[in-house]
């Protein structure tokens, strides 16, 4: 192989770069989290995503902040969050129960859909449990950008979390299948409240 050839193989080795596969805390440099979240909105936002679903197991009142911050930047978004409303385990503090919690959530949502920062936003109660943490642009005329998160929305790119963005389609396929399962057995909100309340 000539030189010529050795290099362009090396370059081509090490300039795989992407901002939205790594663990930003230990790149050289580190950025800041703000600049760290604002990778994600960026590559939402270049490509136009319209309808982002966003799944975590976790998703308390605080998390909603996160999600303005990070998808607010274009106004006719649909927000889904799939969640299993999972209760933080903060050593002897308890966490309120799970129907306060999404009671607080879904008053928050609704005066989020009143002041129209969002087209829609829903949050969907699975009747199942699930860990992995994923943003996914569902539009059906995108190519499906597909973040995963090491951290819950509250961590969110804290103690060396990584983000990593997947490309293989069987997996993106994989991932609108739960999408569909949790829909189809979970509740929103509302549902989720009146069934657990009585």
């Amino acid at each position: 192989m000539s030189n010529w050839n050795q290099r362009r193989t090396s370059i081509a080795a090490e300039s795989d770069y992407d901002p939205l596969t790594s663990i930003p805390m230990l790149e050289a440099g580190y950025i800041d989290e703000a600049k760290a979240r604002q990778r994600l909105t960026h590559a939402f936002d270049i490509k136009n995503c319209k309808d982002i679903t966003i799944i975590d197991p976790y998703l308390l009142e605080r998390d909603i902040g996160t999600i303005l911050e990070l998808f607010s930047t274009q106004s006719e978004r649909n927000i889904t969050v799939i969640t299993f409303l999972n209760r933080v385990k903060n050593g002897e503090d308890k966490s309120p129960d799970k129907v306060t919690t999404a009671t607080t959530i879904k008053n928050i949502v609704d005066d989020l859909t009143q002041k129209g920062i969002f087209a829609s936003f829903e949050v969907v109660v699975t009747d199942f449990e699930f860990h992995d943490r994923f943003f996914f642009c569902t539009d059906e005329d995108k190519d499906g950008l597909l973040v995963s998160s090491g951290g819950s929305l509250s961590m969110f790119l804290t103690k060396y979390s990584s983000l990593i963005r997947i490309t293989n389609r069987t997996f993106r396929r994989t991932l609108l299948q739960f999408i569909d399962r949790a829909k189809q057995n979970g509740k929103n909100l509302t549902d989720y409240i009146e069934e657990w309340s009585r």
